[in-house]
């Protein structure tokens, strides 16, 4: 009885092992196969962002810049390009963006240049000259071609297109739900170029100032005219700045508009209001934001030019 008792035993416990063993091993294949989705890699956020909506939860987004690095000048580490050339699809944006792809190896059939639609209509910047975005970082230069194409919603709209033929051949198992997906992205991004080329017809006929060399595709897309700078938000404006900013002003013109990349100190904007100026913020995006997403974003964009025109007009018909 004792021994009949005891084997009784035994056998559950050994059928609780086994068991307890297939649940974790089902755990651990579980893990196995999420780690094992698709990995696309992306040289800046946009990119990023259109993978992000159009992949939905299949695939993994890679995309390791540091939020205080300008994209466009990153240089990752080797085990950063590894990871890179491991990828299922890398997105480049084009035009010359990410200098680092021009000296590493990327796999070719795994690369799509985002922007290759209208390579034709790509703009060549005139020769700048050597900067550092704050101390302590790489100096670069902004030539060759302008590169935040995705600046123009248009041009970001052919970029998303771009990225979704990639992942529909890459991933035909997922066509329906990614051509679902960029149909609904295209209309909001559709609707953020009418409220732009709305709220910036009113600049048009005014000169802009713009603190760095990165609105090409902007203003062309919307019909402006800009005078570039080399400097940055937080950095103290000397008499030095301030002379240069002098130099760029249009007498004529009644009205003026600072453009700033970022939020600039309060310092600066008292300095470029007492210049005569009205401050904007249009923000590139080509980084990751600390807060919301690439479409809210160009929604603030929208939003802070509305503002300065708001300004403007009170300004000019001396209402408060």
């Amino acid at each position: 009885m004792k021994f009949t008792l005891f084997s009784a035993l035994l056998i559950l416990a050994t059928a609780a092992s086994i068991s307890s063993c297939e649940k974790s091993a089902s755990k651990d294949d579980l893990s196995l196969s999420e780690r094992s989705r698709p990995v696309i890699a992306t040289v800046n956020y946009p990119l990023a962002y259109f993978a992000e909506r159009l992949s939905g939860e299949f695939a993994d987004i890679l995309y390791e810049v540091p939020p205080d690095t300008d994209p466009a000048y990153w240089n990752p580490t080797d085990d950063e390009v590894r990871a890179i050339q491991a990828a299922d699809l890398v997105l480049l944006n084009g035009a010359g963006y990410a200098k680092w792809t021009s000296t590493r190896t990327i796999p070719y059939e795994a690369t799509v240049i985002t922007s290759s639609s209208f390579e034709g209509s790509l703009i060549m910047q005139q020769e700048g000259t050597s900067h550092t975005h704050k101390s302590g970082t790489t100096s670069h230069t902004h030539s060759g071609f302008a590169s935040t194409t995705w600046l123009d919603l248009e041009l970001a709209c052919k970029q998303a297109s771009s990225t979704a033929d990639a992942l529909r051949e890459q991933f035909p198992e997922n066509e329906e739900a990614i051509s679902g997906r960029l149909e609904i992205l295209l209309t909001e991004m559709r609707d953020l170029d009418r409220q732009m080329k709305s709220v910036t017809a009113t600049l048009r006929s005014t000169p802009l100032v713009v603190s760095h060399p990165v609105y090409h595709y902007w203003t062309r897309a919307y019909g402006l005219s800009a005078h570039a700078l080399h400097w940055e938000p937080m950095q103290e404006l000397g008499t030095l700045e301030m002379s240069e900013l002098a130099a760029s002003q249009n007498e004529q013109s009644q009205l003026k508009y600072f453009i700033w990349e970022a939020p600039p100190s309060e310092e600066n904007i008292n300095k470029i209001r007492m210049a005569g100026f009205i401050n904007i913020v249009v923000n590139p995006c080509g980084g990751r934001p600390t807060k919301g997403d690439f479409l809210s974003v160009m929604r603030n964009n929208i939003s802070s030019i509305s503002e300065a025109v708001r300004q403007g007009s009170s300004a000019k018909t001396g209402t408060p």
